[in-house]
């Protein structure tokens, strides 16, 4: 009896605390964060096989247990403060139904289920922004998840979700001027026999595509070109005033996706400016790459060879670009999302630096918050990201528009006083996934498409099956929507520039840190694995100078090497003796460039089996998680074994191009093999011409040695590129 007594009491209790919307909204959100963060956090760690993951989940607990619990904390107190917020908005709807002379009394879950529907309501339009979030625990589990998410994206888009929740929200206040309204609007429809319920379908289904295509219609007006405007030094200025430069650049961005379609900002700041047509990196992957793009010298000479340095390596004196400008009176920042986590963990002198950081806690941290799907409206917003700086790291959530403003931040900062900037800003978007957000996703994809890269293409490491030539199609849809993303976010910045007069002082630069193969001619998907093709080392490289008078298309080629002495020049600021490139500025005067020579290595092979890559052209070694280890010396950070360093270096393949021809150095274990494409007749490189032009192979080769001696730590020994035994010279093979 007792018992049956309190267990009436606790009812009654229950069902009034649930009335009161903050108390439900709560109870809601901790337990849908509870149910969607029950993974262990090894499971999100890639790693291959039963034992390794329980390991894995034994080193994880006893080396971040605290961490795991703090980040569990904040997110129960991140719960709790989003269910208090819908909550209230219960509330809201509760007070308005009553008002308008709706029911008064309310059933004791009438409250809780208020909050759910409106939850589902932001989740949902969170999903059609930014499907990529969601698609791990929806659109790839299938069956009815499946359904609701393409329901979501492809039927319904954020608009339809605005105006679904409206109705939904209406019909629960029932508010008596909207019933009025509303048999106005539906009578000619009900005298057609359609009735009152068809008739008000009919209504709701013609207000959600007429919202949508509105939303629709206004996320895709960034697609008209924003030009610079062409403006000349001001009358009287003098020759010696120091002008500002932006640098926006995008991970990935290939030189061929500079077109009026898919980017008509960038395409008409190329017209505008000079553009180099044939701009090579020397290492097709984003941290030796920029550290190449702002020192000016090979990853040889920096010492910056993969993306996982180690803190020898991190902390030499890089003697970089930003740092001269800095001592010369210039203001100098950086700004980025997840790829360019690079510039938090090297210092290049950068006095602003609004990036995330990664090492091996803030994976533990990101892949945590990854899973609290309920919770993902929040966490993927500005306030998110302030309170969740991890959540910057986030691959599927790397959204142009919110670096924009971040960068447009910047940009007042910098250029408050007097000083010249040197404002760098690098978007993510076009590296894989590819995960742009609304419209951008599905513009250039087939809507009818049900792939396994609808929404993004996931890094597989190898553990995924060869994609058919939908998946190809679609992957490349999803790469082209990230551009126009990405061109849409560029044309604010521009006009940010404008809007406070600084257009006329400011030198814009545009160029990428490598491109991206995309199953092009055979050779896979990505960058940094070969150097076969030219799609993973061409970028474009545009100087738009308002002060010069002279546009064009240079044909000559240009190198990553050769940013740095170019800014030097424009900037009037001495450059270091030790360059490897060579100014470019000439070319904004119509002067030539000369002709130069390009040359490239590859970087790590994170996985065995390559696409793109036979296994009788490399030199076999283990995956990315033998190669690397934690540096627990100086953090978390995820670091190159010492012990795999000179193996790898000797792997590496190696190239040399001028204007029309290209050899490839390929060492495997029965020897070096060279290749030599005419890229003029063979753009796919698919044809070895080295039998038939045996003359411009070995110019080629020459001087593909010359460059790889330069590297002081190795030697040439049976014709292979090998460490340097102490005591020994460097002659070529």
């Amino acid at each position: 009896m007792r018992l049956s007594s309190a267990w009436s009491t606790c009812r009654r209790a229950l069902g009034r605390a649930l009335r009161f919307g903050p108390v439900a909204g709560v109870v809601w959100l901790l337990l849908l964060a509870s149910w969607a963060g029950a993974r262990s956090a090894a499971d999100d760690v890639d790693i291959g096989g039963t034992r390794r993951a329980e390991a894995m989940a034994e080193f994880i607990a006893a080396r971040f247990g605290g961490e795991l619990t703090r980040i569990k904390i904040r997110i129960v107190l991140l719960s709790a403060v989003f269910g208090v917020a819908l909550g209230l908005a219960a509330d809201a709807l509760a007070w308005a139904r009553r008002t308008s002379g709706g029911r008064r009394r309310e059933h004791v879950l009438e409250r809780l289920g208020v909050v759910a529907v409106l939850h589902a309501g932001i989740v949902a339009w969170s999903m059609a922004d930014s499907p990529q979030l969601y698609s791990g625990r929806w659109y790839a589990v299938g069956g009815l998840r499946r359904t609701v998410e393409v329901l979501v994206t492809d039927v319904l888009g954020p608009g339809g979700v605005v105006v679904c929740m409206v109705a939904l929200a209406i019909a629960y206040v029932r508010p008596a001027w909207v019933e009025r309204a509303l048999r106005r609007v539906l009578a000619p429809i009900e005298r057609a026999s359609l009735g009152r319920r068809s008739a008000f379908l009919v209504a709701l289904v013609g207000g959600v595509v007429a919202v949508d295509a509105r939303v629709g219609a206004g996320a895709t007006g960034g697609q008209t070109a924003v030009a610079p405007r062409e403006v000349r030094a001001p009358e009287g200025a003098s020759g010696g005033t120091r002008p500002s430069f932006l640098v926006i650049a995008a991970d990935s961005l290939r030189a061929d996706r500079l077109d009026a379609t898919r980017a008509p900002t960038l395409a008409a700041l190329a017209a505008r400016g000079v553009a180099f047509d044939k701009t090579y990196v020397s290492l097709p992957r984003t941290f030796p790459s920029w550290v190449t793009l702002l020192t000016g010298r090979h990853p040889h000479h920096h010492k910056i060879r993969s993306m996982f340095p180690t803190w020898d390596e991190r902390a030499r004196d890089l003697d970089a670009l930003p740092s001269r400008l800095a001592r010369a009176g210039y203001r100098t920042g950086v700004v980025s999302d997840y790829a360019g986590d690079i510039f938090g963990r090297i210092d290049l002198g950068f006095e602003l630096v609004d990036t995330p950081t990664f090492d091996f806690t803030v994976l533990l941290r990101q892949r945590a918050l990854e899973r609290e799907t309920p919770l993902l409206p929040v966490l993927h917003s500005r306030v998110g990201r302030a309170l969740f700086p991890e959540m910057r790291e986030l691959a599927d959530g790397a959204d142009p528009e919110l670096l924009a403003t971040d960068a447009i931040t910047a940009l007042r900062r910098l250029s408050r006083g007097p000083e010249p900037f040197f404002l760098t800003v690098f978007f993510s978007t076009a590296h894989f996934p590819y995960a742009a957000p609304a419209p951008y996703y599905a513009r250039y994809t087939d809507p009818s498409y049900r792939g396994r890269f609808k929404y993004k293409k996931p890094v597989g490491l190898g553990t995924e099956g060869p994609p058919d030539a939908a998946d190809v199609a679609q992957i490349r849809g999803l790469y082209d929507g990230a551009v126009s993303a990405i061109d849409h976010a560029a044309a604010r910045l521009l006009e940010e520039l404008r809007a406070r007069g600084l257009s006329d002082r400011t030198i814009v630069l545009l160029t990428a840190d490598h491109g991206e193969t995309l199953y092009d001619h055979g050779h896979g998907q990505g960058h940094g694995d070969h150097l076969f093709g030219d799609e993973g080392t061409h970028i474009p490289l545009v100087l738009f100078d308002p002060r010069a008078e002279h546009s064009d298309r240079v044909g000559d080629i240009a190198r990553d090497v050769d940013l740095a002495p170019t800014v030097y020049e424009l900037a009037g600021v001495p450059a270091p003796d030790d360059l490897d490139g060579t100014s470019l500025a000439g070319a904004l005067r119509g002067e030539s460039i000369g002709d130069r020579l390009a040359f490239a290595e590859t970087e790590l092979w994170f996985t065995e089996d390559i696409p793109g890559l036979p296994a009788d052209l490399r030199m076999p070694y283990p995956g990315i998680m033998r190669l690397t280890e934690i540096d627990s010396k100086h953090g978390s950070e995820i670091v190159l074994r010492k012990d795999m360093r000179l193996l790898t270096t000797v792997a590496r393949h190696r190239m040399v191009r001028d204007g029309r021809y290209k050899l490839v150095y390929v060492p495997t274990r029965a020897g070096v093999r060279y290749l030599l494409f005419d890229t003029v007749a063979d753009p796919g490189e698919t044809i070895d011409v080295s039998a038939a032009r045996p003359a411009v192979a070995q110019r080629l080769e020459r001087e593909l040695w010359r460059w790889m001696l330069e590297d002081t730590e190795m030697q040439a020994k049976g014709g292979l590129l090998v460490p340097r035994e102490a005591g020994a010279t460097r002659g070529r093979p």
